[in-house]
């Protein structure tokens, strides 16, 4: 019985340094994590402006002309969709490493930029389905999806403050 225990403990810690070892979890310094989180904001507000060049050359589209070729709307959008994923799945790997209140104002910062990555992708799962010009009810919705993204992704530049002046 004691073998077992002894077997499971030290499976335990290899696994923990492994993860450890392999990045899984890393810390960065807040001055980094401000960076990366404001870098971060700047492609979901680029994808966010993708999907509304999209939208509007979708608009001026005739309907005869959806009906023959493919929909580049669909496609901007499960671009889009997949870009998001990758940002989101980066903001959930980063830690900062701090205390004080700037790890309260940077996680701030990650969450709003979390749910804007969030609407922008469920935004992005309707234009998918195809039916935007059809249905109203799919047009208030990402109009909607859309504005709570801009809200959220303003709310987390005005809380990193100038720090893409200080990248470029």
């Amino acid at each position: 019985m004691i073998t077992y225990i002894v077997v499971v403990l030290v499976v335990i810690a290899v696994l923990y340094l492994s993860f450890r070892a392999l990045g899984g979890g890393t810390t960065v310094t807040p001055e980094d994590y401000r960076t990366v989180l404001a870098r971060l904001g700047e492609f979901t507000a680029a994808r966010a402006a993708e999907l509304d060049g999209a939208l509007s050359a979708d608009s001026v589209r005739s309907a005869e002309s959806r009906r023959r070729e493919a929909d580049p709307l669909v496609a901007a959008a499960s671009a889009a969709r997949k870009k998001l994923t990758g940002y989101q799945e980066q903001l959930s790997r980063l830690e900062p490493d701090s205390d004080g209140p700037e790890p309260d104002v940077l996680e701030s910062a990650r969450s709003l930029l979390s749910v804007a990555i969030e609407d922008l992708g469920w935004a992005c799962r309707m234009l998918e389905a195809g039916n935007h010009n059809d249905n109203q009810g799919v047009q208030r919705a990402v109009a909607t999806l859309r504005s709570a993204a801009d809200e959220c992704i303003q709310a987390a530049q005005r809380l990193l403050g100038g720090v893409s002046a200080e990248i470029s």
